[in-house]
């Protein structure tokens, strides 16, 4: 992971983790998540395209969550990490992307 390219994004309002990884996988050109790690309020995705992990996404959580329930989770804060050789993301990008998120309920 290069830490160096990681773009923060605080929310706006507390938005539905599903909701949120459903506009990051089409901002992001990706097609399938899955979930990599996880502890308490906290949530790391990897965002695929093919076979390749692409992004890593954290989800900070707004509750401990149960071990196998990721469904309903709303998340008040996110970080995304280039993963594996993919280049940072423009300026623009990111301003799309968190457009995007907030127009999420």
């Amino acid at each position: 992971m290069d830490h160096a390219h990681k773009v923060d994004v605080l929310l706006a309002h507390e938005v539905d983790v599903s909701k949120a990884t459903t506009c990051l996988l089409h901002q992001l050109d990706c097609d399938h998540w899955y979930v990599a790690c996880h502890h308490e309020n906290l949530f790391v995705y990897h965002l695929t395209k093919g076979a390749e992990d692409r992004y890593a996404v954290s989800f900070q959580c707004t509750a401990p969550v149960e071990k196998g329930i990721y469904h309903g989770r709303r998340a008040w804060s996110l970080s995304i990490i280039p993963l594996h050789g993919v280049e940072a993301l423009p300026e623009a990008k990111e301003n799309a992307i968190k457009a995007g998120l907030a127009e999420l309920t």
